[in-house]
């Protein structure tokens, strides 16, 4: 999706958290997932990104919480 590509990690990752349309909700959560593990790609495990590692590490099992609770996919 190409506006998703403009868009920060953050601000996909709220938008997919924050959708109350349960049929929107498993495409939301798959493109927040994929961007979120795209950025964690890109910065590697270089030290000065610990941080923001963390905060995406953290974000992506949110995702999946979330995809278990609501979608009932397993883990």
């Amino acid at each position: 999706m190409n506006t998703e590509t403009s868009q920060t990690w953050e601000e996909v990752y709220r938008a997919a958290v924050l959708e109350p349309d349960k049929h929107k909700l498993a495409g939301k959560l798959d493109a927040a997932s994929m961007l979120l593990i795209q950025r964690l790609l890109e910065i590697g495990a270089a030290p000065e990104h610990a941080t923001e590692r963390e905060r995406l590490t953290d974000a992506l099992l949110t995702l999946d919480t979330i995809r278990r609770i609501e979608i009932k996919v397993p883990a």
